[in-house]
């Protein structure tokens, strides 16, 4: 008996501690969320750069930002990785996500002469694989510091390991996100989007 009161007071404590904390995250949810959604979002004060770096993928925010930093002068040369073709995109049934970024930065004022197309392997498939084009590129080159642009909740992931593979470098990455446009770090939770992104990003 003494044993099954003792359980009893333990599922009892542990129940009502559980509710607590769900009581409190509701609560405090949104300082919580936003707090989540800050760390994630890295952005270094700006200066004036040998090259911005456009990231492949998400056509619809990084482009027009690497292009709106080429129109403020911080930079007149921007490289953007092949991306890998998929079989679709061999067919020309979609335009391949480097192909598609070449089109807006030109749309949007961007030279062409001011874009070059760096090849790697059968092409970038991943951040990790951007970084090291990135860095077999600059191998050739004296160039020093990067703008390097991509979505501003894939920027505390691309940061890291483009400080990995440049850790033995004197290169200095500078991140400048591009914004969502439907969602920021304050309310990331609202959207599904968000959510998907910031869940791909943790």
């Amino acid at each position: 008996m003494p044993h099954q009161k003792s359980i009893l007071k333990t599922s009892a404590t542990v129940l009502s501690t559980v509710l607590f904390i769900v009581i409190l995250f509701y609560v405090f949810q949104g300082p919580i969320l936003s707090g989540i959604g800050k760390i994630l979002v890295v952005e270094d004060p700006l200066n004036r750069a040998d090259i911005i770096y456009l990231l492949t993928g998400d056509i619809v925010s990084r482009p027009f930002h690497a292009a709106k930093l080429y129109r403020e002068n911080y930079t007149n040369k921007i490289v953007i990785p092949q991306h890998e073709l998929s079989p679709a995109e061999e067919l020309g049934i979609y335009p391949n996500p480097t192909e598609a970024a070449e089109k807006v930065l030109l749309l949007k004022g961007v030279n062409k002469s001011d874009i070059f197309v760096i090849d790697f392997d059968k092409g970038v498939t991943s951040t990790r694989d951007e970084a090291i084009a990135l860095h077999r590129y600059i191998n050739n080159t004296k160039i020093k510091n990067v703008i390097l642009v991509t979505s501003a909740f894939h920027s505390f992931r691309a940061k890291y390991i483009f400080k990995q593979v440049f850790k033995k470098t004197s290169v200095n990455i500078i991140l400048s996100p591009a914004p969502h446009l439907k969602f920021d770090e304050n309310n990331w939770w609202e959207h599904e989007d968000g959510l998907i992104i910031v869940l791909m990003n943790i």
